[in-house]
């Protein structure tokens, strides 16, 4: 995939993220610091009433500069390249509060620079963060933004990778009831996985990636005395994995496998289900996360926190983790070219 570039600072769509939440807050305190023009060129797709609205809770006054395509934004520090988009209007919702229309809004700013990156106007997307309920009830419905992006670019398998600082987690099932989660670990879905994942991080730098599976069940089982999960699936889609050249290791117990990520013995932990995953990673790396969607045909990302509609307007909300995802989505992380 071509991607394009202006004078080597790509150029990154951003959405506003759910406005009844901190995400128009957030982008605004990182556009305003001149050193993201240094590594990128931010094309913000929302709604120019939005982004006046929230300067004064953000701290910061800038210019906004209507475009039309991306390849018309400039990149200089203190004007917004900005593309009118979406169908919100002031006074249609209420901030720190679950709203229709925001999810509406959300959805359409999501899909708009969607369309732009799978059409190579634009390097990357940054996505601040949505409301799922909101996205729900304004018509999106669907139990994440990972299976939105993988329905608007019609990718067959994806999977959310969160990068931190030292540790880094992806998870073989995620936005579901863990009643259903046993039924989904089966010997195929997990070697599928697992190959996705090697590919992934093989793309974005990864010479030969160390995964580190974690088991599903206590202390891995036990033979089959807690469950057979391991014994019928898991082991078996490593030792699949691995005659595929893939360095596959475990499965481990949950409660110590990121133990060993922490060491630096592994470049990524697989785990069988959300929050035991996202309990042990936002433990250790809350605030550094970057998340990044692998299987589709585009670069997205997006970070690893809510809307935080307890403090949406109050202006504290800390920045720091959307900046870190630009750098990411602008291929100024780790991720090399």
């Amino acid at each position: 995939m071509s991607m394009t570039k202006r004078k080597e600072r790509p150029l990154v769509a951003i959405t506003l993220g759910d406005p009844a939440g901190i995400g128009p807050e957030i982008t605004l305190k990182v556009l305003a610091r001149e050193e993201t023009y240094g590594f990128c060129i931010p094309v913000i797709v929302g709604a120019s009433w939005v982004l006046k609205e929230n300067m004064p809770v953000a701290g910061v006054s800038m210019d906004i500069r209507v475009i039309q395509k991306p390849k018309e934004a400039l990149g200089e520090p203190g004007t917004i390249d900005l593309l009118e988009t979406g169908t919100l209007s002031p006074g249609s919702f209420q901030k720190g509060e679950v709203s229709a229309a925001t999810g509406a809004f959300s959805g359409q700013c999501l899909e708009r620079a969607v369309s732009l990156a799978l059409s190579e106007q634009v390097y990357s997307v940054l996505m601040p963060p949505v409301n799922k309920q909101s996205m729900n009830q304004g018509g999106y419905h669907f139990a994440g933004w990972s299976e939105i992006v993988k329905h608007m670019t019609g990718a067959r398998e994806v999977i959310q990778v969160l990068m931190g600082e030292k540790c880094n987690l992806s998870r073989v099932t995620t936005h579901v009831a863990l009643r259903e989660v046993p039924d989904l670990i089966t010997r195929e879905k997990v070697r599928k996985v697992i190959l996705l994942l090697d590919r992934s991080l093989k793309a974005i730098g990864f010479q030969r990636p160390r995964i580190a599976v974690s088991a599903l069940n206590p202390h891995g089982g036990e033979g089959g005395l807690f469950g057979r999960e391991e014994i019928d699936a898991i082991i078996p889609a490593i030792e699949d994995a691995r005659k595929e050249g893939v360095e596959a290791l475990g499965p481990f117990p949950g409660d110590t496998v990121f133990l060993g990520m922490k060491d630096g013995h592994y470049d990524i932990v697989l785990s069988m289900y959300h929050d035991h995953g996202g309990a042990a990673i936002k433990l250790m790396e809350f605030g550094h996360l970057v998340n990044f969607l692998a299987g589709v045909p585009i670069r997205i990302f997006t970070v690893s926190h809510g809307t935080a509609f307890d403090i949406a307007g109050k202006g504290t909300a800390d920045e720091g983790n959307l900046e870190r995802s630009l750098r990411f989505a602008a291929g100024k992380g780790i991720f090399i070219q």
